[in-house]
C-alpha cells in the first residue's frame, strides 16, 4: 500500500487528548452532509458529524474508533475532532 504524506492528527474529549499523533495518512469520517476522507493538505473545512465510527491510516493501518457527536476541525495542516466522548472500537 502507497503511504501518503503524514498529517498531525487528534481526538479531544473534555477530559483531555484521546489520541494524536503526527504519522496519520488519511482520516475517514461521517458527517451531518456525507462521509469525507481528509489526507495531507486538504482543503480547510470544519463539519459537524453524527455519532458513530471514524478510521485513521496510521503507519499504513487502519484503527477504528467510536465517537459522539462530534465537530472536525481541518486547517490544510492539522486534523483535530473535538467529542464529548472516543473509544477504540473493537471488532
Amino acid at each position: 500500500m502507497a503511504m501518503g504524506t503524514p498529517f498531525h492528527f487528534s481526538i479531544e474529549t473534555p477530559s483531555g487528548i484521546f489520541i494524536e499523533g503526527d504519522d496519520i495518512t488519511s482520516v475517514e469520517i461521517t458527517t451531518d452532509i456525507g462521509k469525507l476522507g481528509i489526507m495531507a493538505h486538504h482543503e480547510p473545512i470544519v463539519a459537524a458529524c453524527p455519532p458513530g465510527l471514524m478510521r485513521i491510516c496510521q503507519g499504513g493501518e487502519w484503527i477504528t474508533f467510536r465517537t459522539n457527536r462530534a465537530i472536525l476541525v481541518c486547517d490544510g495542516t492539522t486534523v483535530k475532532l473535538l467529542t464529548p466522548l472516543a473509544r477504540l472500537a473493537v471488532g
